[in-house]
This record gives C-alpha cells, structure tokens and sequence, in this order.
C-alpha cells in the first residue's frame, strides 16, 4: 500500500505519493545515524562515508536521488571538491546539495554557493531546522523542474525561440486580434542542409541554426506584428504584418543576403515557400501546408529562391494524393493495362517488335496518362510494383502467343531508375522467363540513359548479369544526358535508341541531322542497331534511312495501341508500305519517261541531284539540278558536262568509277564517298547515292543523289580520334594533383575522379610544388584551392608563371565564389576554369573533363602543325 503523509511535505492525506530520497554524505558515522534518525520517517535514506563511495552510490542511483546533504570536512575528498565534481557533471548538476559544516564564514559560504550548494546547515543538527531546510530546497527544486518543463513545452531548446507549437499558437492569436492587417506566412528552409551536417559536424549546422534564430530576433522590431520560431530540423517560420508585397520580398533579399555573411565554405542558400493570409479561418498548420507547397518549386531552382502560393499548387496535390488512393486498388483489379508501339525494320518497312507501355484505365473508363501517374509512383516507391506487374503481364502475352503458335517478335519493356536499385531485380526478372518458359531473347530491357549515372558500378554488375543470361539492353534517349560517350565507353549496351526530338529546334546549318547520322555511324562501328523513335512526318524517315538507321518507332507508323490492335497489324497486316512509297518502287522507270515529270521532281528536290549517262566505263552528266549548282558553284551546263574528269581526287577516282559500273552490273543501287575540288580551291566530302533507270541502246541512264558529308566526315574523324583517344586513356593513367587546405575538399574530389585519375594530394602551394618535383613535373592536371594557409593559390599560379615546367598543367580553380568577378580573376591568373565548393559530382567531372579535352585537342592541333 502506498504510504501516506501529514506534514505538508507529500500531497494531502490519503492521496498517493512517493518518498524523496536523500543522500547523506560524512566521514561519521553517529552525524550520518542522527541526520538518519531526523528524516527516516519521511525521507528514503541512503549514506555514503566518503566521496568515493558517494559517486559510486550516484553513478547508479543518481536520478533517484532527490536532495544530497555533505560534509564539507572529509578526509581524501573534501566536500568541496566533491561538490566541484558535481558542478561539472551534468547528470548531477540538477540535484539540490545542502553543505554541512561545523563553523561557517562568508568565504565558505562563498565558495559553495560558487560550486553550486543550495543551501547550507550548522552542527550541531538541529532537527526541526533539517528538515524545513530538506522540504525548501525539495519544493525549489520541483519549481525548477516546472519551469524547465515550461519552457522546453514552449520554446525551441536550442535556439531560444519559439518552438512550432507555441509559435502556431501565438500566430493564431496575432491574427484574431489584429483582424483589419494584412499578414503574410513564410516557411524558411536551407537547401541541401544535411550536406552541412555530413561535411562540417553537429555542432556546425546547430550554430547555423542558431545563427538564423538571432537574425529572426534582430529584426523582430522592424515589423508591427510579428511572430516566428522553429519548426524542425533547418526549418524555420515567420507571420508578419505587412503593407505592400515590397515588404515581403525585401524580407527574403536581406535573409538570404545575411546568410551568404556567415563564415562557412558552403554556399548556404535559403528558400522561401510565401502564403499570402487571405482566410483567416485556415488553421496555422493549413496555412503552413500551402507556404510548404509553395516551397517545394525551390528545389532544382537555382533562379529564384522564393515563390507565393498559388490555387494551383493544391489543385496539384490533390490530383497527386488521388492517384496514390486509388493505386492499389488499380493494381489489384488490373487497371493497368499493357500497350504496344511496334518497332519497324526500315529496309523492309516490316514490324520487328514493340515497346510495351502502360496506361491506368480508370473504372469509368477514363484513361489517366502515365506522365500523370508514374512521376507520383517513382517518387512513392510504387514504381517497383507497377515494373514487376507490367513485366509478368508482358511475359503472359510472348507465352500465349507462343502456345496460339505465332512467330514471336521480341517485345522490350522499360525498368525504372527506382527498380535499378532492387539488389534482386535479376532474379525477378529470370524467374519471370523461367516461371513462362519464355527464351530471354524475347524479352528485351529498356535503360534510360540518365538511368546510368546514378550507380554506374552497380548498375553495369547488374546489366552484365542480364546479358549472361540472354538478355538485350537498350539505352533509351542516348544524347540526352551529358556524358552518353562515356557511359558507351564503361556499359555495354545492346541497341542504342535515340529520340527524334534532338532534332527539334535546330537551324538551317545541318548540325543536328549531321551529329544525328555521326552517331548513327558510331553504333555500326560498335556493332550497335539503332531505334530512332518520336518518328512523326516521312522527311524524318527518309532522313533516317538515309543514314543507316536500322529501326524506327514513332506515330508516322503507329501509335501506342492495344494488344488486340497489335496483333491484327501484325499478324494480318505485316507490312507497311504507303502509295508513295509502293509507286516508287515498282514504276522506276516513271521518273524517265517525261520532260514534264522530270522538271517537277528536279524542282521539287532540295537535295543535289543528277542524271547520269554511262556506257564503256565513261561518264557523263546529262541533267543537274539547282541544289547541284549550289553545292559545287557551277554556273553553266558546259562546265558540268566535263567536270567529272578533274574534279575527284585521284586516290578516290577509282572507286568512284567502280561505283557506277556496279549499278550497271546488277540494274540496282550503290553509294560511295569521295573527295572533291571545288572551283574556289576548297576540298569537300561527298556521298554519291546512284538508282539504275533504264537502258536507252548502248546507254545505262542513271539517278544520283549528292550529300556533301563534309561536316559528317569531320565529325567522324574527331570521333575516331576520340575513340583513340579513350584507348590510350586505358592505358596510359593520368595524374591528377588536389591542392587544397582542407582535408574533406580533397577527400571528396578524390573520390569523385579516383577512376579516371591516379590522385596526388597537397596541403597548400610549397608542397604542391615539391610534389611537382618529386613527380619530374609528370602530372596531367591540377586543381588547386585559392584560400590557403602559407603558400595560397594565387602565389602558386604566379610561381606557375615563371617555371615552363609547370605552365603547360591545366589548373581549375576550387572556389566558394560562383561570381563574375571571380570568373574573371580565375581568366586572369591563367586558369583554364573553375569548380565551385560544395561540389556537385555531375557538374566538377564536367568541367574537368572539358579541360582536359580541350587541353588534349591543342596538343594535338600542336602536333599536326609540327609535321
């Protein structure tokens, strides 16, 4: 039964209550008896006959312990040092000691109370005195509590403010009673704040909170009304009054501008998500749900660090948690359903599979498009289930086509960059084959090419296990991303598929088309196909055939469609030909037989064309059109006649001759590419497309179409010069010297290029130059910090200056200042570019890596020249 008490030290009679305990620290054991005798009846006692023995007892009862009475006379530990042992511990900072001595003076006193006594006793013990003095600072010690408790209840512990629950509080208050002001809510937050933690330490990023908690504070007297505190973490709000929007705005300037002030090497940027109070009747959390929405267009923002709600972010919202109620639900009852775009064969415009693609048809038969569902999904996880749906579906279809007996064409589904990172997804993906009894061939796998710089090392362990077991790998939208020859370089890829929107917007110069056919050329050099897809207009597919693209996938053939659609195109109509192409290829001799006919096609053809007339290996150019004249700046019909002798070079004669007898020889097509001269003296590349016509007696009649490849050639040489270039790079390791002051900046660029780079180390300039040294000056590239203690970067860039040893490096400046000045101070001391810190992986192997270009193409500009 629990005790009860009458004294007024507990609560009133009858209620419950439990005993305080009490330690009595002395050296005598008749004092520890008396004390014991005063408060046994009340108090838990527990005794200590020395310091020791005192900590000892603490060390396991401490938070049991309620008050601690000690001798200040001991022998070996004195009270007074006990009670210094105490001041510095914070477990024992909070409990009450009342000191005990025989005689006690002011420097005494003076001296407890400095080691924090609460109280202090004479002896001989006067009970009455013990005990009103154990009840005082008992109850001293509970008010204490009570306020602690208080303030934590309200306020932020470490940064002094208001914490969210007391600052939603007062908000509420601020807006009830000042109902005629116009007041906005802001939420604050710091971009990429855990990397602070990561980087610097616990104790960096709690001063930065405490540092944007104090200018919270200092500028809470330039406004009316005003309320603020912390939510969590890094995230802070504030409720102002305020007159015009200027006001809010210029609140955001000076934050951001007060942030940039504190001393840290981190670009701390802070962002902004602005409610404008219009209802009044929101509850605080609601109005910081719409300031939190408003937020989030910050990230990936680095124009503007602000942005004021709108309806339209909740609309968003509410469309996005729609999606997430009915997911499952759509899932279970098959509402997601599989579509198919087929992927045509040029040469023979036959289908030679498909793209399964899926679409959420709703139970009102509404369809929902996945550029609505699979963003919501990819961020939620979801994604994995939807990918292993879509694939077990995809492998039901190839099994029942199998057992309805079809020739089967493989089908290609695409894996989630989510589902890259399912360490099982190889065994998901065999055990669905295995589990059908469907050969791998058939099943092919779709990789975005932004897919693959996530976790490239991972990613290729994964994918070669997929092409062990049979299967074949596309990279889907190749070009797309900024590194798509080194990812070629490190991953083997199957089929490369490229997206015709590369040649959106591009000008009337070719560059497109001709990187567009370059790449093309590249993927036959790695024996790669090609699957051009987005395909929409014929120029397109011309355009693609033209250069060698083997597959096409686009609306000009076909849209998505359903399987059953699928199937009849391909098992009742296997072959797309239009009019214009059927006409085309049976009534070749139509483009001959009219002067009326031929004007229209050489009007109409923008393309350089010509009518040849060959017989006993001699040529001669009957017909040419504009574009011809163009190209080659011919101005009369005579000179065309007769340019054929002296203008191919002669190492290309040869071939080019052979070229039209071969047309001859089998009435069919050939091509060839040569050089030629022009009037002006220039030298050009041209591709020669020749169509056999007719025989007109002795005469073969001829149709040839002119490219100038010129710019493809080049970009080809520089292609293969790039594809020697990363041959020699595997074999020849490249040295890479860091120079920074702090330890963590070279840490991270190490592990950033310790692939591509064998990773030298300097603390500041003299020793990167001993390192230079030691390295006989061997070293391909330096980055150097330009804050440093003893030699810093702008002295070793001016050493660098005078010595030819070290003038040839590329240096890329490491800079915190992402500004034009420095820009221009990093031009000026003869940098070739510059990184900025915090260092985002993508954008420093980028610039590096155009350094290093760039310094390669000169030397080899260097070495051509030299010949």
């Amino acid at each position: 039964m629990a005790e009860t008490t009458t004294n007024g030290e507990g609560l009133a009679q009858g209620h419950m209550t439990r005993k305080h305990t009490i330690l009595i620290v002395d050296d005598a054991r008749h004092n520890r008896t008396a004390l014991r005798d005063i408060l046994n009846d009340n108090y838990i006692v527990l005794e200590a006959e020395n310091g020791q023995n005192a900590l000892a007892v603490l060390e396991e009862k401490y938070q049991a312990v309620t008050v601690i009475i000690l001798d200040l006379i001991m022998p070996d530990m004195s009270g007074l040092e006990l009670l210094e042992i105490f001041h510095k511990d914070a477990r024992y900072q909070n409990i009450p000691v009342i000191a005990m001595l025989r005689d006690i003076n002011d420097e005494i006193e003076c001296k407890c109370l400095e080691y924090g006594a609460w109280d202090l006793m004479r002896k001989p013990y006067d009970p009455t005195i013990v005990r009103f003095r154990v009840k005082n600072v008992i109850e001293r010690s509970q008010m204490r509590v009570d306020d602690e408790l208080k303030y934590r209840a309200e306020y932020d512990v470490l940064t002094g403010i208001l914490n969210k629950s007391k600052f939603f509080y007062n908000t509420r208050n601020m807006l009830n009673i000042f109902g005629t002001e116009d007041f906005v809510f802001i939420r604050i937050d710091i971009e990429k704040f855990q990397l602070i933690n990561s980087f610097f330490g616990m104790d960096e990023g709690d001063n930065l909170l405490k540092y944007m908690a104090d200018y919270l504070q200092n500028v809470e007297k330039e406004y009316r009304y005003i309320t603020y505190g912390r939510i969590e973490a890094d995230i802070f709000a504030v409720c102002f009054s305020y007159e015009n929007e200027k006001e809010i705005t210029d609140f955001v300037k000076k934050f951001t501008n007060q942030m940039e002030k504190y001393p840290l090497d981190f670009d701390i940027t802070p962002f902004f998500g602005i409610y404008l109070v219009k209802n009044r009747d929101l509850s605080i959390n609601e109005m910081y749900d719409k300031a939190n929405l408003a937020s989030k267009n910050c990230k990936g923002n680095y124009i503007q660090n602000y942005f004021f709600y709108t309806k339209e972010m909740s609309e968003e919202i509410i469309k996005e948690q729609r999606i997430i109620n009915n997911m499952k639900n759509a899932l279970k009852n098959e509402g997601f359903v599989l579509y198919l775009q087929p992927k045509y064969e040029l040469q023979r415009n036959s289908i030679a599979g498909a793209e399964v693609l899926v679409r959420w048809i709703t139970a009102d038969g509404r369809m929902i498009s996945p550029g609505e569902f699979i963003p919501v999904f990819e961020r939620n996880g979801f994604i994995l289930k939807l990918d292993q749906y879509v694939w077990e579906k995809t492998c039901q279809l190839l099994a029942g086509w199998r057992d309805e007996g079809r020739k089967i064409f493989p089908v290609s589904v695409n894996i989630s960059r989510v589902s890259l990172y399912n360490p099982k997804i190889v065994d998901v993906i065999c055990g669905l084959t295995e589990k059908y009894n469907i050969p791998p061939e058939w099943l092919q796998l779709e990789l975005t090419e932004s897919a693959y710089t996530g976790n490239p090392k991972a990613i290729k362990e994964m994918m070669e296990q997929l092409q062990k077991k049979g299967f074949s790998i596309l990279m889907d939208d190749f070009g797309s991303g900024y590194s798509s020859l080194n990812v070629l370089k490190d991953i083997a890829v199957d089929v490369l598929k490229i997206d015709m929107k590369f040649l959106d917007g591009s000008g009337d110069d070719g560059r497109s088309e001709n990187i567009l056919a370059s790449v093309v050329r590249m993927a036959k050099w790695l024996n790669m196909p090609v699957v051009a897809e987005g395909a929409e207009r014929k120029e397109q597919v011309s355009f693609l055939h033209s250069i060698g693209c083997e597959y096409v996938q686009g609306f000009y053939f076909a849209r998505p469609m359903p399987v059953k659609e699928y199937e009849k195109l391909l098992y009742e109509q296997p072959y797309f030909e239009d009019d214009e192409t059927r006409r085309t290829s049976n009534d070749t001799n139509a483009i001959w037989t009219a002067n009326m006919q031929m004007e229209m096609i050489f009007s109409n053809m923008m393309q350089a064309a010509a009518i040849y007339e060959y017989s006993d290996g001699n040529i001669e150019v009957v017909r040419v059109n504009d574009a011809y004249f163009d190209m080659f700046g011919y101005h009369d019909t005579d000179r065309v006649h007769k340019e054929i002798e002296g203008s191919i070079d002669h190492v290309d004669r040869e071939r080019f001759m052979d070229t039209f007898a071969q047309v001859v020889e089998n009435q069919s097509t050939a091509e060839c590419e040569v050089k030629r001269f022009l009037e002006s003296g220039r030298e050009i590349w041209i591709k020669l497309r020749l169509k056999y016509i007719n025989r007109v007696g002795d005469r073969h009649i001829i149709f040839g179409c002119i490219d100038d490849i010129t710019v493809q050639r080049e970009m080809d040489n520089e292609l293969a010069k790039y594809r020697l270039a990363l041959m020699e790079e595997e074999v020849n390791e490249k040295t890479m010297l860091v120079v920074d002051d702090m330890e963590i900046n070279r840490a991270s660029l190490e592990s950033i290029f310790e692939t591509d780079y064998r990773i030298l180390q300097a603390g500041d300039g003299e020793e990167a130059l001993r390192i230079l040294e030691e390295q006989n000056y061997k070293v391909d590239m330096i980055l150097l910090d330009l804050m440093m203690p003893g030699m810093n970067g702008q002295t070793f860039m001016q050493e660098r200056k005078n010595d030819p040893r070290i003038l040839n490096i590329p240096v890329v400046i490491i800079t915190a200042d992402d500004t034009t000045e420095q820009q221009v101070l990093t031009m000026e001391l003869g940098a070739s570019d510059y990184i900025v810190k915090p260092f985002i992986p993508e954008i420093v192997t980028r610039r590096v890596q155009n350094v290093w270009d760039s310094t390669r193409r000169k030397k080899e500009v260097l070495q051509e020249h030299q010949k």
